[in-house]
């Protein structure tokens, strides 16, 4: 009775451990990725884990924002090509796997150049509409004013769109619009700024910014 019943223990834990490495041996079996953000002109990649057959992709909607290119057994390369939605399906045997892709249109960025007192500086616009504004204003001579020790603003009589935040470090180089009204050319950094402000774009290299700006009030010269 004694050796039926240690027979029958060495048959369940047989039993309990086979179970036990199926089951971990199972593959866990996923896409790299379920949703992906791409700018058009832009590749990312997109990979099936947890086997090594042949995987099958396809575009199954969206065929106009994305094109895709093999590049393993496993994987594929999704190509941007205009501003939209589209989904990539992978197809293992009876199991599909899709990821939603999202394409995102080029940032409209431009880069201004400033002098001021004979030294020149390059300023990177970011795509928000106050730095399109600014940008269809140019050529500019601006008259702007000292503040704070910091920063100088010139004063427009027309209001720049877009809504202000708040941001809690200001770098020398930020160029914002304050108020809807006001140009601000910050030269010289804020820590814990309370203010609100629409950020346009900052200058690329600020070596030798605030000593050309001075201390005074300055005339500064915008141009594309």
């Amino acid at each position: 009775m004694k050796l039926k019943s240690i027979i029958s223990c060495i048959l369940i834990l047989s039993v309990m451990l086979t179970y036990s490495s199926c089951a971990e041996a199972k593959p866990n079996v996923r896409l790299s990725a379920k949703k992906l953000a791409i700018t058009v002109g832009k590749s990312k990649t997109l990979k099936l884990f947890g086997t090594n057959k042949k995987i099958g992709f396809k575009i199954s909607s969206g065929k106009k924002y994305i094109k895709i290119k093999r590049i393993s057994k496993t994987s594929v390369k999704i190509t941007a090509l205009k501003k939209g939605n589209a989904k990539v399906k992978a197809t293992l045997g009876k199991k599909s796997y899709t990821c939603a892709v999202t394409v995102k249109a080029k940032a409209n960025t431009k880069t201004i150049k400033i002098k001021v007192n004979g030294k020149s500086f390059s300023v990177k616009l970011n795509s928000s509409k106050a730095a399109a504004e600014l940008y269809n204003k140019l050529p500019l001579t601006l008259k702007m004013t000292e503040l704070n020790g910091n920063e100088k603003y010139h004063l427009f009589e027309s209001s720049f769109s877009g809504n202000g935040k708040t941001y809690p470090t200001i770098k020398a180089g930020d160029l914002m619009i304050y108020d809807k009204n006001y140009l601000v050319l910050f030269y010289d950094d804020i820590i814990n700024s309370s203010y609100e402000y629409i950020k346009i774009g900052r200058i690329t290299d600020t070596s030798g910014l605030k000593n050309a700006v001075g201390r005074g009030n300055v005339t500064i010269n915008f141009t594309r």
